[in-house]
């Protein structure tokens, strides 16, 4: 059976992950300097409001990647609350 590496864990309190990987790390730090380059990107000169709109859908697809690429990438999510005995060192910090 092949063993394979998680980008992402389980984190130890609450449902989600965190990265754990050079390529997580990756991946996060990739996805916020897009957020960060569509916000500088914004013109100012057009109306507000659909420049805000606009900028929220382009945070929405960039989060909806993250999320699929963390799914692909982690282990199955679940809600946890400290640490185990039966926690698997490979899928849990």
């Amino acid at each position: 059976m092949k063993q394979t590496k998680y980008w992402f864990k389980r984190r130890r309190y609450g449902y989600g992950w965190t990265p754990s990987s050079k390529q997580g790390w990756g991946l996060l730090v990739g996805g916020v300097a897009l957020m960060l380059i569509g916000a500088m990107a914004m013109d100012n000169t057009a109306s507000p409001g659909l420049w805000i709109l606009a900028y929220l859908g382009f945070v929405l697809v960039i989060v909806v990647m993250l999320i699929a690429v963390t799914y692909k990438k982690g282990p199955s999510p679940k809600w946890r609350w400290g640490k185990k005995d039966s926690d698997n060192p490979d899928e849990d910090f």
